[in-house]
């Protein structure tokens, strides 16, 4: 109940230029990341010698992540917490995933959003929701979206060049077929889980705005006596919570 309206409060329709226009970056600079990220940093990219264009950066970040996090429970802690728990196999889940993406992406200066999706299927596989990332790729000059969780990238049937969110949307609106690749061989790609989550008509992808990892971090670090659930009611009530943002019509 009390994530139904959490969920409610937090939620709501946003022009597409505004969700184009959002950075995760804007608001979360390198000098407000917790020195672990930094620390682990080095050991994604050990030799500093190596120039990594962009694509590159993303492809070692989100493959190193997904193979040294084994996985397990949904950790709802600070970020660095969370990572040490993550390196530690004690659990995370793809938004946890996500949650430390977007930190490694800050310090290696690339421009990264967070989604998530509402899925309303009755599969209790997909029910619920998943979350997703989107790096802006320089040398693309474009928006690419990528599942850390499930190492893969989508693409439509034209280009070799993966989709953004709204790309993914829109073609998904106009029923065009979607394909998607895993990047990452040592990750099992389960075909039917994803068009399940992705590529049904009852799943509704949102961008997550407004979260200032500095901010989540000094509440969950500070008030950890208290339910997750209260943590994010305080936030709420003093308009620091995250935003979920819906493409409009969706």
């Amino acid at each position: 109940m009390l994530y139904k309206i959490r969920f409610r409060l937090v939620s709501k329709n946003s022009s597409i230029a505004a969700i184009e226009n959002f950075c995760y970056n804007d608001i979360n600079k390198k000098e407000n990341i917790p020195n672990i990220f930094f620390e682990l940093n080095n050991t994604i990219f050990p030799n500093k010698a190596i120039e990594f264009n962009d694509s590159e950066k993303i492809n070692e970040i989100a493959i190193w992540l997904r193979n040294n996090v084994k996985g397990g429970p949904g950790l709802g802690k600070s970020s660095a917490t969370a990572l040490q728990k993550m390196m530690n196999g004690e659990g995370g889940v793809c938004s946890d995933l996500s949650q430390v993406f977007n930190n490694f992406c800050v310090i290696n200066d690339l421009k990264v959003k967070e989604w998530g999706i509402k899925n309303m299927s009755n599969n209790s596989n997909t029910k619920g929701g998943h979350s997703f990332n989107e790096v802006y790729d320089k040398e693309l000059q474009k928006w690419i979206m990528i599942d850390v969780a499930k190492s893969i990238y989508f693409y439509d049937n034209t280009s070799k060049i993966p989709l953004s969110a709204l790309e993914m949307i829109h073609l998904k609106k106009e029923n065009k077929e979607i394909f998607f690749q895993s990047y990452n061989t040592q990750n099992h790609m389960d075909e039917n889980n994803i068009s399940d989550i992705y590529l049904t008509s009852n799943s509704f992808p949102f961008l997550i705005t407004n979260y200032c990892n500095k901010t989540y971090d000094l509440f969950l670090e500070n008030l950890d006596f208290f339910p997750e659930s209260i943590i994010h009611g305080i936030l709420i009530l003093i308009g620091k919570s995250y935003v979920f943002e819906f493409p409009k019509n969706d």
